[in-house]
């Protein structure tokens, strides 16, 4: 039931913040003619996200339902101030920054935990296939309507669409959490027949190293392919910059999250016939190539084409890395680690591929690219070497290397 309500939040929930959200870098630059303040924006939210996600990370264990429910407090304050933002453009950049970033933090990790307590240990793709289609239905429309309210609309009639909506999405969640919150298994991690067997040798020496060695390779792995989601975040800004037209960066966007949902149906029944892992990282090369022509080309026809080209690949990597990183990591009964270090990893990349839009928001897509190209490379590798290492631990040839 819960996996249920979440993917009804999901698509309301982004249906209403994203009328807003979606544009509000291009916001940002309509009002006060600043790129820069827009990539400050950017980096700002980014960075206050990750550390509200190191800050808060027991609570998102602990109450992931609550954190989605008190979202709401950030994004009142963040559409708010936007209004008063030609009063004082860099405070009031930086305190939006500020309220975005917290509102992304209650938002991204405690989903995937709630997504980790909702899918068994021995699913398939089908289930996280299921919730990132969940996710793109409520932007498809939202790309579109939000460019045409804002283009056409009073600002701050959008803003009370948007929070409007958000409050009813909230619904079900309030309900779900007030009737569950007692029981014994509520929030609580499901694992595998493997870990149930392993489980008192995880904790010792040994367990907690191969724990160890599983995070960091997923932060890394992650780390690298977080490129995309940078030149995702920018694209509809340079889109703007180009042609002047919030319903055009909208289209672009319904588009690709149309295109994005219907590949995350289909990958999944690819996975249950084929090994991907081949086809993934050959999608993530090809990625890291169409982000140098959306960064340098934005606002062409070649610019459109790459951009949707991305949404019909980014499945096979995120679907792919996600379902795999779920199995491993129930194993070993950390699957709510392992989801908090791939939102760390996201932000910590994200970060790394912003910082360059003060040099030119078009090398953001250069320093994307660079940095999926190797996370194309390095993915089979990694996927290989966490399986190794997994098989190693649970087949007890660690302790026979140690002796040798």
């Amino acid at each position: 039931m819960q996996f249920k309500l979440l993917q009804f939040y999901k698509v309301l929930s982004n249906f209403s913040t994203s009328l807003i959200s979606a544009f509000i870098s291009l916001l940002i630059y309509q009002q006060t003619g600043e790129i820069y303040l827009s990539v400050l924006c950017l980096v700002i939210q980014t960075l206050v996200n990750l550390i509200f996600s190191v800050a808060l990370k027991n609570w998102f264990y602990k109450k992931p339902q609550l954190c989605l429910l008190l979202r709401v407090v950030p994004i009142i304050a963040s559409q708010v101030l936007l209004i008063f933002i030609n009063a004082s453009p860099i405070l009031i950049v930086l305190a939006c920054a500020f309220f975005i970033g917290l509102n992304y933090a209650l938002k991204y990790t405690p989903s995937e935990i709630i997504l980790a307590y909702t899918t068994p240990a021995q699913s398939n793709a089908k289930n996280i296939a299921i919730s990132r289609f969940s996710e793109e239905a409520g932007y498809v429309l939202a790309g579109v309507l939000g460019g045409f309210f804002l283009d056409n609309l009073n600002y701050i009639v959008v803003i009370v669409i948007s929070l409007s909506l958000y409050l009813v999405s909230c619904i079900p969640l309030v309900i779900f959490y007030i009737n569950n919150k007692k029981h014994s298994s509520f929030n609580t991690e499901e694992v595998s027949n493997a870990f149930i067997h392993y489980e008192t040798k995880v904790q010792d020496g040994r367990g907690k190293k191969v724990c160890k060695k599983m995070l960091f390779a997923y932060f890394v792995e992650y780390f690298l392919i977080s490129g995309i989601d940078a030149i995702y975040c920018v694209f509809s800004l340079l889109v703007y910059i180009n042609q002047g037209s919030f319903l055009l960066s909208g289209i672009l966007n319904g588009i690709f999250d149309a295109l994005y949902g219907l590949s995350s149906i289909i990958i999944p029944k690819l996975d249950d016939k084929f090994d991907l892992t081949i086809w993934s990282s050959i999608s993530i090369i090809l990625m890291g190539g169409c982000s140098i022509i959306l960064g340098l080309y934005a606002g062409t026809i070649l610019s459109f084409v790459c951009y949707e080209l991305i949404a019909v690949l980014w499945p096979f990597m995120t679907i792919f890395v996600h379902q795999r990183m779920l199995m491993k990591s129930k194993i070993l009964g950390i699957s709510n680690d392992a989801t908090w270090i791939k939102q760390l990893g996201i932000l910590s990349g994200n970060i790394f591929a912003f910082v360059f839009g003060f040099i030119s928001v078009p090398v953001i897509g250069i320093a994307s690219a660079v940095i999926t190209v190797v996370g194309g490379v390095t993915t089979p590798i990694n996927e290989e070497r966490t399986r190794k290492i997994l098989v190693d631990y649970l087949e007890n040839n660690e302790i026979t290397n140690e002796k040798q």
